[in-house]
């Protein structure tokens, strides 16, 4: 009987197992259908299809529809679904679709998609988080949730792709944003800052990344490889006729206090916005712009420390600023921008460093320096923008600037040179103070012009730039060297004149020679002429005057540069490419004339510069660009200049007249990949330079005395190469987005060490440093509807420096830094908020290896009835622990750098936020629920491609 059974059970239970599997088979389906503009019939492609399950909203799977527009799912189990189909600029739709026996292919034929439309009232219509427009990336910043009362700057922070540091820097995609434009018009000339730390949050529609061109090469279409990173933040269309603003007041212990104010009017096309700002809490809303360099005092020496930091915060800063942006129509046909900005800075700078130098031997020369400074800086600049159409096929642009500049600088340095950590050589104490003022301006004209045939256009340029300025000063050093048993007075009187005037025009013409290529003629003619006056006299005891010339340190010395540039270039332009190839040839002649010894220098130079973008688009959401340019470098006057400055007596610099300009290659690759159904996101750069008669740094190191000498020499063999990866997606519990970003660089630097010991006996070597870094950044943000917020970082970074002259300095050293900013707001108005950073160093020298944990707590209220007061309590570094370290690394030398910064204080501030009726009418709809797909926890995508290929934001001119 059991075998019996045993032959039956085997064949049944097969049976049984090919009934289940073919029923699960059956039952299964799919769906299909094609997306269509309703107006216009246009076939959507890579549109956004994603299965939700009905039931939970859970997303099942997704796809994007093909070139023609349409999709078909993949084998879905039966039961209830819910489509959610999406499009850049269409409103999202939701289709609910059952699979089962009798309906199991589902075709949903023609799905007709319209056109969204913002501002409709109270009607709250989805948006689409992102979208890609050529090479311009485009963020809607309503759909990243911030917290209450939050800037431009607040909003970049949530952006996938860019950065933000402490110091209110920014930068998308691995490189830094230089400009920051507002409605596509440059607001305060080129201030970033300005933008991204004044505009209040509630008043910006769109955020735009782009890499942006020349004017000439927006007009041409044919890339001169003059690219500026750039941001385009948009507002709101419901606000072209109102007026916001911000009015900050706050007083603290210490006698700290900080003030501000901004107000700005929309009009139609006609925009003002004024500015201001007073504090004595390091707070500067706006970029540093110094003339006179980086002190505004003497100069001179390497790495000297008295310089205005403001950016990062260094020192102890009085703050005063204001300004005014205006733009507005002109009849029809001209557009006009103007801005004018002023800054005072009174700063008060400790600092303490230490310098290892390097050269042939087991023991290293150390430099230990500190220094107490006192700098006073004023600025004042102009900008105007004015353009003209004067009838459809002629245009002209007009750009003029303007910067003033005064400074008052006082410093005292005390400086030890040993051997080795104990073995002393020499010390000195150096008082240094100066005033100086400067001035600059510019003037850029571009007239355009388009013929009938189209492609065919000829441009003409012209730039025109001026420069005087003049410092004076005091240098007073006592110097001990225990070597030679000696000591050295200097007491000094010092003028420094510099001039530099420059032109230069040229022209552009393409011609079309076929619907996708055209041929561009380019030509430019410079020349420049820079001067340098400085006269040194040293104190006469005597006379009680600074009457003997110190002919070491005098000279007048004029350079003149010209040179004639023409280039040819071949563009051709398809849907998915477009590629520019060309060469140009330069002719260069460097005149140098030293006035004070009567020589004359006369080089003339021949330079070829190939030229290659290549922009190729896969698909909608993936790209790939590869560029090739070539430039050259010109010394500065004061690198050529061939006087003696010892502002910094323990490091006395040097010009050479004999300098040749340096010859860069730079290649750059840039991908990006958008998964615009899943929201992750992949691009990567990789930058290289390579650097042919590099002007370098030559040290003469003399152990008797401690002091180098450093002069300028063009040395071959530089490079440098650095890699960036960005990887993104979204997370949903809790809604938020991950980031997780790589980079890499490597760079090789060339240096002339020349060793002076004891005896007198000297030795030359080069001294190659090659250094590498290592770095990973863990970023995560929340896009919360409400009640909380956080940004969170991680980043270490590992850093290795090799010297070939001295391999005993060899160094490996690491910083990491943990960043959190969390925030907790309540419906009543209750705001908590904190802002910590923990940064850790090792591998420095001794001394500066430490920890810093700093912690920023305020807990705040928000008052009125639409909330647009607010009266914070805030302390600022809770612990007590804030200093900056900076590590430099040279081919000469390695420094450790620490700064005093200011340390903990509280502050109790009232903010005000002014808003037009329309404004606050806005907010209240952004309040309201969000769509379908939130619930899915799908959040604004992750990843925006590379912005490049000079597109223009919308309105911008076309290709031709």
């Amino acid at each position: 009987m059991k075998p019996l059974l045993a032959k039956i059970e085997k064949p049944v239970l097969l049976l049984i197992a090919f009934i289940c599997l073919t029923t699960m088979v059956l039952a299964q389906g799919t769906i299909s259908g094609k997306l269509l503009d309703t107006t216009t019939k246009k076939q959507l492609d890579n549109g956004s299809v994603n299965i939700l399950r009905a039931t939970d909203s859970t997303s099942v799977a997704a796809v994007l529809t093909d070139s023609t527009g349409a999709f078909t799912t993949p084998v879905l189990a039966f039961g209830k679904y819910l489509l959610r189909l999406s499009y850049n600029s269409y409103a999202t739709q939701y289709i609910q679709v059952v699979l089962n026996a009798d309906h199991h292919q589902i075709n949903l034929g023609i799905l007709a998609m319209q056109v969204q439309a913002n501002d409709l009232g109270n009607i709250n219509v989805a948006a689409t988080p992102m979208t890609v427009k050529g090479d311009t990336t485009e963020f809607n910043a309503t759909m990243y949730k911030t917290k209450p009362n939050a800037t431009a700057e607040d909003v970049l922070k949530k952006l996938p792709g860019i950065e933000v540091d402490k110091s209110g820097n920014v930068k998308a995609q691995g490189e830094t944003v230089q400009r920051v434009l507002v409605n596509g018009k440059r607001y305060f000339g080129d201030d970033p800052k300005l933008a991204t730390q004044n505009l209040p949050q509630d008043v910006i529609d769109k955020i735009q990344v782009f890499d942006d061109l020349s004017d000439q090469s927006k007009f041409t279409g044919i890339d001169d490889g003059n690219r500026v990173k750039t941001i385009n933040i948009t507002t709101r269309k419901s606000l072209s006729d109102s007026y916001f603003g911000r009015l900050i007041t706050g007083a603290g212990n210490k006698g700290l206090y900080n003030a501000a104010a901004n107000f700005s009017i929309m009009k139609g096309e006609k925009q003002l916005t004024v500015l201001g700002q007073l504090n004595n809490i390091n707070k500067q809303n706006f970029t540093i712009r110094d003339i006179l360099g980086s002190t505004g005092g003497p100069g001179g020496g390497r790495s000297p420390q008295t310089g205005v930091s403001g950016n990062d915060n260094s020192g102890l800063t009085k703050t005063i600023a204001g300004g005014i942006n205006y733009r507005d129509q002109w009849g029809k046909n001209t557009q006009v921008a103007g801005s004018y900005f002023y800054n005072n800075l009174d700063t008060k700078k400790k600092q303490h460093a230490l310098t290892e130098n390097f050269y042939s031997g087991d023991t290293s020369l150390f430099n230990d320096q500190q220094s107490v400074a006192n700098n006073l800086v004023i600025n004042q600049r102009v900008n105007l923008n004015i353009e003209t159409t004067i009838d459809s096929a002629n245009a002209i642009t007009i750009r003029p600037n303007i910067s003033w500049q005064s400074t008052n600088a006082t410093a005292t340095t005390i400086t030890a040179n040993t051997r080795g950590k104990s073995g002393k050589i020499s010390s000195s104490t150096a008082n240094t103070s100066s005033e100086g003022k400067g001035f600059n301006g510019s003037a850029d004209m571009l007239f355009k012009h388009k013929f009938a045939l189209k492609g065919r256009t000829l441009s003409i340029d012209m730039n025109i730039n001026a420069s005087n300025n003049n410092r004076l000063g005091n240098n007073y050093s006592e110097s001990e060297f225990y070597v030679q048993d000696s000591l050295s007075v200097i007491n000094q009187y010092y003028t420094n004149k510099s001039n530099s005037n420059g032109l230069s025009a040229g022209f552009s013409y393409t011609e079309p020679l076929s619907k996708n290529a055209l041929v561009e003629l380019n030509y430019n003619y410079a020349i420049t002429q820079n001067t340098a006056d400085r006269n040194t006299f040293n104190y006469d005891s005597s006379a009680h005057a600074y009457t003997n010339t110190d002919s070491l340190l005098t000279n007048k010395f004029v350079n003149d540069y010209t040179s004639n540039r023409l280039t040819l270039t071949y563009r051709y332009q398809k849907a998915k490419l477009n590629l520019n190839i060309g060469s140009g040839v330069q002719s260069g002649e460097l005149i140098s004339n030293n006035k004070t010894k009567a020589l004359y220098l006369n080089q003339h130079y021949t330079n070829i510069y190939p030229t290659a973008n290549l922009t190729y688009r896969f698909s909608k959401t993936a790209n790939l660009r590869l560029n090739y340019s070539g430039r050259t470098g010109q010394p500065t006057v004061d690198q050529l200049q061939p006087v003696i400055d010892n502002s910094d007596p323990a490091n006395i610099a040097v010009g050479n007249p004999l300098l040749k300009q340096s010859f860069t290659n730079n290649f750059r690759l840039m991908y990006g990949f958008f998964d615009r159904a899943n929201s992750k996101n992949i691009f990567a750069t990789i930058n290289a330079n390579f650097i042919n008669n590099n002007i370098v740094n030559a040290t003469i190191t003399n152990l008797a005395t401690g002091i180098d000498t450093i002069r300028p020499v063009n040395m071959n063999g530089a490079y440098n190469i650095s890699a960036f990866f960005n990887y993104g997606f979204p997370l949903k519990h809790p809604k938020s987005n991950l980031n997780i970003v790589s980079n890499f660089t490597a760079a090789r630097s060339i240096g002339l060490i020349t060793t002076i010991d004891k005896t007198g006996l000297s030795t030359t070597n080069n001294n190659i440093t090659n250094t590498y870094s290592f770095g990973e950044t863990v970023r995560w943000t929340t896009n919360l509807k409400e009640n909380f917020d956080m940004n969170f970082s991680a980043s270490p970074t590992y850093n290795i420096a090799r010297y070939s002259v001295s391999p005993a300095q060899n160094a490996n050293y690491l910083s990491t830094t943990f960043s959190a900013e969390p925030t907790v707001y309540s419906k009543s108005g209750w705001i908590l908020s904190a802002d910590f950073n923990y940064i850790i160093y090792s591998g420095r020298a001794a001394g500066y290896n430490t920890s810093v944990p700093l912690l920023n707590a305020a807990v705040a209220k928000q008052l009125f009835k639409n909330k647009t007061g607010e009266l914070r309590f805030s302390i600022s570094d809770l612990f007590n622990q804030n200093v900056s370290i900076v590590r430099t690394t040279t081919e000469n030398y390695a420094k450790d750098v620490q700064t005093k910064l200011l340390t903990r204080y509280a502050m109790l501030t009232f903010t005000y936020n002014i808003k037009s009726a329309n404004q606050q009418s806005k907010k209240k709809q952004l309040d309201m629920p969000p769509p379908p797909d939130d619930k899915n926890g799908n959040g604004p995508p992750m990843g925006p491609l590379p912005g490049g290929g000079g597109a223009p934001p919308p309105g911008g001119p076309p290709p031709y």
